[in-house]
Order: C-alpha cells, then sequence, then structure tokens
C-alpha cells in the first residue's frame, strides 16, 4: 500500500469535506407566535372572590403547537415552520385568567396550583383554532368552551357553561396574519365571557339601612 505524505492527506480530507458541504441541508428554522388578548386592568370590586382557572384542554388535533390551516370541508394541513411558542389551550388559559385578573370581577384570579382560596373554578376547552379561506376571503376561527363552578357549594354546581365561536377575516392565508386575526377573536371571546360572568359573580349591593325619621325640634311655649 503506498504511503502519501501528511500533507497529501491533509489535501485530501479539505478537498471531500469541500464537495459534502453543498450537499448539507441548512437547519430548519421555526418561527414561534403567541397568543395575546390584553385589557386595561380595573380595580377589584368591595367582596370580590377569588376564581382559580384549571389547566385547560384541547380538542384532538389541536394539541399540538403547528399552526393549522383548512385546505377544503374536513381537510386540514399543519404547518411545520410556523408554530405557537407553547400550547395553544395553555395560551388561552393563561390569556383568560389574566383577562379576568384584570377584568374587577374578582379579587383575584389564579391558577390552580395556588394556595389562595378560591371561590370559583374556571375550566375551559379549545376546540377549534385554524385559518381557512371561505367565500374567497382568509379568515381566523377560534372556538372555545368555558365552565364556571362554585367550588363551596355542596355538590359543585355548574353556574355557566357556553361555547363561544369567533371568526376574523384576516389580510392573507400567512401564519402571521393568521395569528393576528385570532388574537383580535380571542380579546372578543375574553370580553364576551367577563360580560357573561359579571352578574353571576359580582357581589350584591350592601342592603343599605332606612333612614332615621327625621323630628321636628320642639317649639317653644309662647310667653304669656
Amino acid at each position: 500500500m503506498p504511503r502519501y505524505p501528511r500533507w497529501t492527506l491533509a489535501l485530501l480530507a479539505a478537498a471531500l469535506a469541500a464537495c459534502s458541504s453543498p450537499l448539507e441541508k441548512p437547519p430548519v428554522e421555526q418561527r414561534y407566535y403567541t397568543l395575546d388578548a390584553t385589557r386595561e386592568a380595573t380595580p377589584p370590586a368591595a367582596g370580590g372572590e377569588v376564581l382559580a382557572v384549571r389547566r385547560f384542554r384541547a380538542s384532538p388535533g389541536y394539541e399540538g403547537r403547528e399552526l393549522v390551516f383548512a385546505t377544503a370541508p374536513g381537510a386540514f394541513r399543519t404547518d411545520f415552520y410556523n408554530v405557537f411558542f407553547a400550547a395553544p389551550a395553555a395560551m388561552l388559559g393563561d390569556e383568560a385568567r389574566e383577562w379576568l385578573d384584570r377584568s374587577g370581577l374578582f379579587r383575584a384570579a389564579v391558577a390552580s396550583t395556588s394556595q389562595a382560596d378560591a371561590r370559583y373554578a374556571l375550566e375551559g376547552a379549545l376546540t377549534v383554532v385554524y385559518g381557512e379561506k371561505a367565500g374567497g376571503v382568509d379568515r381566523a376561527v377560534l372556538e372555545a368552551q368555558f365552565l364556571l363552578i362554585d367550588v363551596r357549594a355542596a355538590n359543585t354546581p355548574i353556574l355557566f357553561q357556553r361555547q363561544y365561536r369567533q371568526t376574523r377575516p384576516v389580510a392573507d392565508g400567512s401564519a402571521t396574519a393568521l395569528v393576528g386575526g385570532l388574537n383580535v377573536a380571542l380579546a372578543a371571546m375574553l370580553a364576551e365571557l367577563e360580560a357573561d360572568l359579571a352578574p353571576i359573580v359580582r357581589p350584591a349591593p350592601l342592603p343599605v339601612a332606612p333612614a332615621a325619621p327625621v323630628r321636628a325640634p320642639a317649639g317653644r311655649a309662647a310667653r304669656r
């Protein structure tokens, strides 16, 4: 077997590396998005209760982080390159808790892991979150179900339950436009939820004691 100088072997190795580098695929770059709905804070109502927001779940098909697009009735595709920063159901729960905490309806809205003595518990399920083209218009579609429970009452009765659906037109079928539309839809959904919960959880006004009758001052006896 012929023996080659070390520099020859080094040149051969460099040549092989140069030949192989064009064949290497560049690393896949993903873009990350969040669900975000904000509102101005309102001071808590006097006598308000604590709300515990439990972990939200997702319907099958929406547990993953990839953005979902409807391609035909009953047909969907996921976008590997554009994903949510966290599971969308988890982000929905966090946004609902923060929104209701700033609504003023409760003394505080906390995570279910908190040790706070909560009067109410909110459960939720993300049932739909995707983009679609309907009638030539790109839209963001968001559906969720919310359930309010009185955890202190006997048998923990359900006080409120409703399925919400929000759709918003978006500029195009891009991931950026879809997430922007979803965030607008989310804010509208949480505003509806807040309005629905208000008459249920708002503290009853304290009874006003009747005013004591005002007595007229006794008149002075007339001088004779």
